[in-house]
């Protein structure tokens, strides 16, 4: 039987499933996180570059403050970071240096974890990602391999792109990344043990896998069983649905079968508890188990895409469009060469379907994102493409452009672009992000009631003489009085 070790997805990739990436808030990560610091967790996914942005663009609050909050609150279990490590925030490819700045500021402010993926299998890349993230602070670097079903995508050639990583020595172990939850326990069986018998040095030992049609949660015991100890899950509301195995219910099931996991349970269900009422006060979804729907393995687009679709559909007026636009990804998908379904391709595989659909015409006009995608910008596209789809692509005037154009940019230059004073942490924001959120964020940081608060405090510190502080912002007012001292005693 396996030692199984958890790591608790909810603040990440539970957010992003089921909350569209938006229902965490910095005063929930500050809330829950003493809590799942019980637990015993091998660690948590606490955040992505989209996670950090929405802090920024949906609640004005400063990510890096999210960070430390949790680094804070959690000092007895690691924090993990997710990367693809092509772009950072922006959905084009995000240039070396600003890379290697933001996992520098990553390491800095406590995530100490980091899990490399390339939905391209560029496996070059992703030890270049692993490298620079080792050469600036992480202590742990996991890279993976990413599946999905299509023609190409066969145990061999799964095989031959994780052994790509084995001779990496930044990389400490790989894991199986199934974004769209089609792993069965079936072909876990046939794919573990050949990936396992092309590697010699590093070793597959962890597995994340969605709920979004039902089987993640046997699937992940079934790796247990295969002797994967590391599985990823989540706690309620935000397990199960497009997210992952709710944790006690895997707890309990993995026990069940014979395997050891030491956790704390009181822990996990103080959490959820915490969770579900943040979830009832903000009108959140809570997600809910998935029936097995055998049409998703036809076009494999994640649930919150679909969501996204169905929504921007309505809005110009052509919500009898969705089912069209589907079956049309299915074409658009095959026509790009198989590109994995997950972001940013999901999206953009989408966004041209739509276009096709709208248009009355296929690839009568083509995104600039699949343009990017056919001209190489995130690497060679595991199928063979359609010709005159790349022709038409290529024949554009951004699809003659150099899509390294830009690639070879300086903190130094950004410093001059942006500001020499600015921190780090601001720097990096401005560089990935319209100035206007930003701008936005940082106004509201400056007056907020806590940043109010500690500037009363410091007014009225030690040192200070005053026996009456009054600071107001806005329309909040504070006001603090010093108690007389008393006469020493002689």
């Amino acid at each position: 039987m396996t030692d199984v070790s958890l790591v608790d997805v909810s603040l990440r990739d539970g957010n992003q499933s089921i909350w569209g990436a938006t229902g965490i808030t910095t005063r929930m990560i500050e809330g829950v996180t003493p809590l799942l610091d019980r637990v015993g967790y091998r660690a948590l996914e606490l955040a992505s570059s989209t996670i950090l942005a929405t802090a920024v663009r949906y609640h004005r609050e400063d990510p890096w403050d999210r960070i430390r909050a949790a680094r804070d609150r959690a000092p007895n279990t690691k924090l993990g970071f997710l990367t693809t490590g092509k772009r950072f925030i922006t959905f084009h490819r995000t240039p070396d240096a600003v890379f290697e700045l933001a996992f520098t500021l990553l390491a800095r402010n406590g995530i100490t974890r980091l899990w490399v993926i390339d939905p391209m299998h560029d496996m070059a890349g992703a030890k270049r990602t692993a490298e620079m993230a080792k050469r600036v602070g992480f202590d742990e670097v996991v890279a993976g391999i990413c599946y999905t079903t299509s023609p190409v995508h066969t145990d061999a050639h799964f095989a031959a792109k994780i052994a790509e990583l084995d001779d990496c020595a930044a990389i400490d172990s790989l894991y199986l990344k199934d974004p769209a939850g089609l792993l069965t326990s079936e072909r876990l069986r046939t794919l573990v043990p050949q990936l396992q018998s092309s590697l010699r040095t590093l070793k597959l030992d962890e597995i994340h896998s969605h709920s979004t049609i039902g089987l993640s949660p046997i699937t992940v015991l079934e790796a247990a069983d295969l002797g994967i100890s590391t599985l990823h899950c989540a706690l309620p509301p935000l397990a199960n649905g497009g997210s992952h195995p709710e944790a006690q219910r895997l707890v309990a099931n993995l026990r069940a079968r014979g395997h050891r996991v030491e956790v704390d349970l009181d822990g996990m269900a103080a959490a959820s508890a915490y969770l579900q009422r943040q979830a009832k006060i903000k009108n959140l979804p809570v997600a809910s188990v998935n029936e097995y729907d055998e049409a998703y393995y036809r076009h494999t687009i994640p649930g919150g895409v679909q969501s996204t679709t169905r929504r921007q559909l309505t809005e110009i007026r052509r919500p009898e469009l969705f089912d069209a636009v589907i079956e049309e990804a299915v074409q658009v998908r095959e026509d790009l060469g198989w590109p994995i379904v997950m972001t940013p391709f999901a999206q953009y595989i989408v966004a041209q379907a739509t276009l096709n659909v709208i248009t009355g015409e296929r690839y009568k006009q083509l995104s600039d994102e699949v343009i990017d995608l056919l001209r190489g910008d995130f690497g060679p596209l595991p199928g063979p493409v359609n010709q005159d789809l790349l022709d038409r692509a290529l024949a554009t005037r951004r699809g003659q452009q150099n899509g390294s154009e830009g690639a070879d940019i300086t903190v130094a230059e950004l410093r001059r672009r942006f500001g020499r004073t600015l921190s780090d942490e601001e720097l990096l924001l401005r560089a990935v992000m319209p100035a206007e959120q930003v701008d936005a964020m940082t106004a509201a940081k400056a007056h907020s009631p806590a940043a109010t608060v500690k500037q009363l405090l410091g007014s009225i510190g030690e040192r200070s003489t005053a026996t009456h502080v009054e600071i107001s912002t806005g329309d909040i007012r504070f006001s603090l009085d010093r108690a007389p001292r008393k006469a020493a005693v002689s």
